[in-house]
């Protein structure tokens, strides 16, 4: 088979260090059981999972799931492995920080020397892309876990703007460009009936979660509702200058009438309600689901016309900002002090990032999952395209395909299965820049950890509390703010900024 390099899909991600397909991936001469704890979305490790199978037959190593088919909560199972005494021997979580102060109290063995001394391919990964590796680095240098890496570089965009086009094209409107062109639109969606029913029932935006509607309205002017980094200096939104502007405008929004008035309270079926009943205009929601409406044969024939694009987010004093970008990861997994050979498991670790490995994760199996052209560019088989009863992910990862382990996500895979709608919306976000970085997941040591729960949890509440008040109009902004801001600095505001600062830069140097 001819040489193939990892990530060959990844364009500026190629990397150039990996051994060929037809390289002997075994472990160990025998086959070697190796106990692991990982939930996904609810959904318990099966080691019948053909991805898994096919790695076993690879390596020699097989998986044998701890956990309890009872238990669907990853936390709950993580927290009474740790209460019982008795751990598995490899920990998967979507919450990176639990693995690290497990590993720091000395419940995960440190990866370090492990990486540098048999994971080649681990190690080459950190070294020619050490932002990645940076998320992988806990607050008292060590590495604990691997991270399930999302193809960051490539993608960055999840979620974007949309709007009614054809109530644009009714109304005879282009599609709006500046802050301003979209107030007028939104405006124009209220006034003129583009629903054509006589009635004043337009709801010009929307939104489904109240997190949403707190992020992404004030998002769009720039604004932050949490904490972020600029020019290398940590922030908190609410009390810089474009937060005050963003909810004196979406505030008058709200009075207008051109937001949900119980964009609060509706829940999360409210873009379906809003969108099948002919009602909703605009919102700010992920590419690949709300694309799908514009090929509901049961919405077209209920509005003819229907057609509910993404747009450029609007410019706001010479940029624009779409919130809510991908993170670089979500979670991984260690190994535990209970690993009978954890040298064994970090070269299984490792084989996730040879080029099978890699392949083998992002697609399964081959001549099952997807097959190749005649120029070897993989794509999905019908199995996977057109399951009646399941979504291509759901059918995937009913193989193993996707489930959360050390790996690094292939954009390529989504770019197979998804719409080419979205598909194409969220790489014109992607390479116009709209995306705002999330702050990246910095490491707090176990006494700053402890300060950071209480004084987030209870400057997140007055926040969320506040921002409601005042875009439902309940409490007056200019009268309010000020002593919000003392509430802020009285529950340890300054003290939770000079953490995050310290964290962070801790977090540049590695």
């Amino acid at each position: 088979m001819k040489k193939r390099k990892l990530l060959a899909t990844l364009g500026v991600l190629a990397l150039s260090l990996i051994a060929n397909a037809s390289q002997e991936y075994q472990i160990t001469k025998k086959p070697t059981e190796v106990s692991i704890l990982a939930i996904l979305n609810g959904k318990v490790f099966d080691e019948k999972w053909a991805v898994f199978q096919e790695a076993f037959k690879d390596t020699n190593i097989k998986l044998k799931s701890a956990g309890s088919k009872n238990i669907s909560d990853e936390v709950q199972a993580f927290n009474l492995a740790i209460a019982s005494g008795e751990l598995p021997e490899i920990i998967s979580l979507a919450y990176s920080e639990k693995i690290e102060d497990l590993g720091i109290e000395g419940g995960m063995l440190p990866l370090n020397d492990l990486i540098d001394n048999h994971a080649p391919n681990i190690k080459a990964f950190f070294e020619k892309y050490p932002r990645y590796r940076k998320d992988a680095v806990a607050a008292d240098g060590n590495i604990y876990f691997i991270p399930t890496y999302y193809d960051w570089y490539n993608m960055k965009a999840s979620q974007g703007l949309f709007l009614r086009k054809d109530w644009l094209d009714k109304l005879n409107l282009p599609v709006p460009d500046t802050m301003e062109d979209f107030y007028k639109v939104l405006k124009a969606f209220k006034t003129q009936d583009p629903n054509g029913n006589g009635l004043n029932d337009e709801v010009p935006y929307f939104e489904r979660t109240v997190e949403f509607a707190e992020s992404e309205l004030l998002g769009l002017f720039g604004a932050s509702t949490g904490f972020y980094v600029e020019n290398g200096k940590v922030k908190y939104g609410p009390k810089e200058e474009r937060f005050k502007e963003a909810v004196k405008e979406v505030s008058k929004w709200y009075a207008e009438g051109l937001i949900d008035q119980e964009i609060f309270t509706r829940g999360f079926q409210a873009r379906d309600y809003m969108l099948r009943n002919d009602l909703g205009g605009s919102t700010f929601d992920w590419f690949a689901s709300t694309t799908s409406y514009n090929k509901d044969k049961a919405l077209k024939e209920k509005v003819e016309k229907f057609e509910f694009v993404p747009i450029a987010p609007p410019l706001y004093k010479g940029k624009r900002y779409a919130p809510d970008g991908r993170p670089t990861n979500n979670g991984g997994w260690g190994i535990t002090v209970a690993a009978k050979d954890p040298v064994a498991i970090i070269k299984y670790f490792d084989y996730w990032f040879s080029e099978k490995g890699y392949e083998l994760i992002n697609w399964g199996i081959e001549g099952d999952t997807f097959e190749r052209d005649a120029q070897g560019k993989k794509y999905f088989t019908d199995k996977v395209l057109n399951n009646a009863k399941e979504t291509p992910l759901e059918v995937l990862r009913d193989k193993g395909a996707q489930f959360r382990i050390g790996m690094i996500q292939d954009y390529e895979y989504e770019k197979a299965w998804g719409d080419a709608e979205a598909i194409k919306a969220m790489e014109w976000y992607t390479k116009e820049g709209f995306i705002v970085e999330p702050m990246p997941k910095i490491k707090y040591t176990a006494a700053e950890n402890k300060r950071m729960q209480k004084i987030k949890g209870q400057i997140e509440m007055v926040v969320r509390e506040m921002c409601q008040k005042w875009i439902l109009g309940s409490e007056d902004f200019d009268k309010t703010y000020d002593s919000f801001v003392k509430r802020l600095d009285a529950l340890g505001l300054e003290e939770a900024l000079e953490i995050n600062q310290k964290a962070y830069d801790r977090f540049e140097k590695n």
